[in-house]
């Protein structure tokens, strides 16, 4: 895989910008508040956070283990 150079990402980030605008402009369009598009917008950036994936992923994982210990009980 080749390395992005800077205005390769300019541009992707460019294009990615204009995508998104189009598509949240069409959310309003349909109706939906801006609090629900920011709202929205947020848990999309939670989603692909690595940091809050790993801890999820941690918790996830207690939660397992604590359930199978429960069940064993």
């Amino acid at each position: 895989m080749d390395v992005l150079g800077s205005e390769d990402k300019k541009e992707l980030f460019k294009e990615a910008y204009n995508d998104i605008s189009a598509i949240l402009a069409s959310l309003r369009d349909k109706g939906l508040s801006d609090l629900e598009i920011f709202e929205f917008g947020k848990s999309l950036i939670n989603h692909f956070d690595p940091i809050k994936m790993e801890n999820l992923k941690k918790i996830s994982d207690h939660q397992d283990a604590l359930f199978r210990e429960a069940n064993d009980m």
